[in-house]
C-alpha cells in the first residue's frame, strides 16, 4: 500500500528525516513511537502530501508521489489525499458548522458528491463513530473525545484506503481517550490499512501489527509488539520504552 525509499525531510539547515524506508501493507497496522522532534509527525505528512520531501521515492498503492529529486507530482496529488484519510492532534472543525456538515464538507468540495449523498455518508459514519445524537452539535457544543471522533467521520466519510493518525488523543483529557481509541480498534477489526503515531504505548502494544520506533529522524528499530516492548535489540529502544512505561524507574 505505501512504499518509502530514501525520504529525506529538511527545514532550511535542519534535517528532520535522514533516509527513511519503509513499507506498509494491505490490512498492516504500523504504530510509530518516539521521543519528540523524531521525525514521526513529519513523515506521516510526507505520506499524504503535506510537506514535499527534500529527497526520495513516496509510492502509495504503486502511484509514484515523488521523484527522486523530490518534486510531488501535483496531478495526482488531489487523487492521493482522498485515498489517504488523516486524523489530527487538533481536531480541525470548521467552528460555523455542525457535526454533520462538517463531515458533508469534503465530500461536497473533493468527492463532487451531492449535498443527498454527502448527507447519507455523514450520517452513516457519525452513527459509526458513536455520534448519532450529536450530529446536529456545533464544535463549541461537543466534548474534545466527541470533537475528535467527528473528525474520523469525516476522514472515513471519504471513504480512504489508508488512515494516517497523529496523536490523535494527545489533546484529549484522560478520561476522554478511551472513546477515541474504541474508534481506532474498530477501524482495525475491519482490516483498515493505517499508520499511527502514538504515545499510548499500552494501546500500540495491543492494536500494531508491527511497532517503529524512531529517533533524530531515523528508523532505529522495528519489529512486532512482543518483541519491542519486551525485547528490544537497540539500546535506544530500551531506555525510550523503559523511560515510557517505568518513569518511576528514571527517578531512582
Amino acid at each position: 500500500m505505501i512504499k518509502v525509499d530514501q525520504l529525506h525531510k529538511s527545514f532550511g539547515i535542519h534535517e528532520i528525516l535522514k533516509g527513511i524506508d519503509l513499507t506498509v501493507h494491505q490490512g498492516e497496522i504500523v504504530v510509530i513511537i518516539g521521543p519528540s522532534g523524531s521525525g514521526k509527525s513529519t513523515l506521516l505528512r510526507c505520506l499524504n502530501c503535506l510537506e514535499v520531501p527534500t529527497s526520495g521515492t513516496v509510492k502509495v498503492e504503486g502511484q509514484n508521489f515523488a521523484d527522486p529529486s523530490g518534486r510531488y507530482h501535483e496531478k495526482r496529488v488531489a487523487k492521493l489525499r482522498t485515498e489517504i484519510g488523516m486524523v489530527f492532534q487538533s481536531f480541525n472543525l470548521f467552528p460555523m458548522m455542525t457535526a454533520i456538515q462538517n463531515v458533508m464538507a469534503a465530500q461536497i468540495k473533493i468527492r463532487k458528491k451531492s449535498p443527498e449523498e454527502a448527507k447519507v455518508t455523514a450520517e452513516e459514519y457519525l452513527k459509526k463513530v458513536g455520534l448519532a445524537e450529536r450530529m446536529h452539535h456545533y464544535p463549541n457544543q461537543l466534548s474534545g473525545g466527541q470533537k475528535q471522533r467527528v473528525a474520523i467521520a469525516r476522514a472515513l466519510a471519504m471513504e480512504p484506503h489508508i488512515m494516517l493518525f497523529d496523536e490523535a488523543t494527545s489533546a484529549l483529557d484522560p478520561e476522554l481517550v478511551g472513546e477515541v481509541l474504541k474508534v481506532i480498534r474498530k477501524l482495525a477489526d475491519e482490516g483498515m490499512t493505517m499508520i499511527l503515531v502514538t504515545h499510548e504505548m499500552r494501546f500500540a502494544e495491543e492494536i500494531g501489527d508491527r511497532i517503529i520506533f524512531m529517533d533524530q529522524g531515523v528508523i532505529v528499530e522495528e519489529g512486532k509488539p512482543d518483541d519491542m516492548f519486551n525485547a528490544p535489540k537497540h539500546e535506544r529502544t530500551k531506555r525510550f520504552i523503559n523511560q515510557v512505561l517505568h518513569p518511576e524507574s528514571e527517578k531512582v
